[in-house]
C-alpha cells in the first residue's frame, strides 16, 4: 500500500511540475484576458467593454499625466457593470493608493442584460465567467485563470505563439488587421449584423447595472479621481446605441454627477478608423487616448 501511495503522489507532484511549467508559459498571445490577471494591484485604472479594452492605450496615459495606468477592461458579455465587474476591481486596485486616476468608459451595452427581468443579478452573464470564477487577479502565472477559463489545450500554451492580437502587460489588447476601405465597410456591416440580429432584441437597460456603475464610481472616489469617457463608434454602430438609450447622458446624469467630468466624444464618430465597427483601429485609439488624456490634464 505504501510503494503505490508514494508513487501516487510522485507521479501527482511531476504533473504539477508540468503543469506549472506549461503555465509559466502563457503569455500576451495565449488569449485577450489572462495577462490582466496576473499583474500587481495597479493605483489608476481603465475600465469598460472591450471598446475600451483595444481602444485606450495606457502608453498614451502614462506619457501625458505622468501616471502609470492599467487597462482593466474586457468585454461586453464579462465587464459590464455590476457586482462582479466590481468585485474584481477592488482586488485589482492597490488601496494604498490614493492618487489614482479612474477612466470609466460608459455605452448603453455595459449598462443592460439580455435577461427577460432586466435586474435580475443572479442571471447576467457575466457571473459565471472570468471575472466571477477568479479570486486571484494578480499572481503570475495565475493557475486560477487558467484551469477554470481556458478554452483551448494547455499544450498550445508553449507552441501557438501567432496571432493577430497582443495582449500587453499594461493591459492594452493590440489588434493588428490591415484595413481597407472596402474591408473595413465588410467589417462593420457584419459587426452591425450581430448586434441588430443577436443582442439588439434581447438588450434592456438595466437599472441594477446603472446602480452598479454609481457604486463604482464611489468606491474609485475613494482612491483618486474619476472621469466618465463615452467611446467613438462607427455611425452605424452608433444607431443601435441610439436605439437602446436614446437619452444616454440625461439617463447616466447623476452618475456623471458624482464623477470628476464626463467626456462624450462620440461627435467625433467619422473622423476615426474602426477593426468593425465597435472598435477602434489602433492608430485611431492611439489619437482617443490622447484626446482623453490631454482634456483629463486640462482639469
Amino acid at each position: 500500500m505504501k510503494p503505490f501511495i508514494f508513487k501516487t503522489g510522485v507521479f501527482l507532484f511531476v504533473s504539477l511540475l508540468l503543469l506549472f511549467g506549461i503555465f509559466s508559459k502563457a503569455d500576451g498571445y495565449s488569449d485577450s484576458f489572462y495577462i490582466k490577471f496576473t499583474t500587481p494591484k495597479q493605483s489608476s485604472l481603465i475600465l469598460g467593454t472591450s471598446r475600451a479594452a483595444q481602444g485606450l492605450q495606457p502608453k498614451v496615459f502614462d506619457s501625458i499625466l505622468k501616471i502609470k495606468f492599467s487597462n482593466y477592461s474586457f468585454s461586453v458579455i464579462h465587464s459590464p457593470y455590476g457586482s462582479t465587474y466590481l468585485n474584481s476591481v477592488k482586488k485589482k486596485l492597490d488601496a494604498s493608493s490614493k492618487q489614482g486616476i479612474f477612466i470609466v468608459t460608459v455605452d448603453p451595452w455595459s449598462l443592460s442584460s439580455f435577461t427577460k427581468v432586466p435586474d435580475d443579478s443572479l442571471s447576467f452573464r457575466e457571473v459565471k465567467l472570468a471575472l466571477g470564477n477568479t479570486p486571484v487577479v494578480n499572481i503570475k502565472p495565475n493557475p486560477f485563470y487558467l484551469l477554470l477559463n481556458r478554452e483551448g489545450r494547455y499544450y498550445d500554451l508553449i507552441i501557438d505563439k501567432q496571432s493577430n492580437m497582443f495582449l500587453h502587460d499594461n493591459g492594452w489588447l493590440e489588434v493588428n488587421v490591415e484595413l481597407d476601405s472596402l474591408t473595413e465597410i465588410e467589417n462593420v456591416s457584419k459587426k452591425v449584423k450581430k448586434y441588430r440580429e443577436g443582442m439588439l432584441q434581447n438588450a434592456q437597460f438595466s437599472q441594477n447595472r446603472f446602480k452598479y456603475l454609481k457604486e463604482t464610481i464611489k468606491f474609485l472616489k475613494e482612491n483618486g479621481e474619476v472621469y466618465l469617457v463615452r467611446l467613438p463608434v462607427h455611425p452605424k454602430m452608433m444607431e443601435l446605441d441610439d436605439y437602446l438609450m436614446p437619452y444616454f447622458d440625461k439617463d447616466i446624469e447623476s452618475a456623471i454627477d458624482l464623477s470628476d467630468g464626463y467626456l462624450d466624444i462620440t461627435s467625433l464618430n467619422t473622423e476615426f478608423h474602426y477593426t468593425d465597427g465597435n472598435h477602434l483601429q489602433k492608430e485611431s485609439g492611439k489619437v482617443v487616448s490622447t484626446i482623453i488624456a490631454n482634456w483629463i490634464d486640462e482639469k
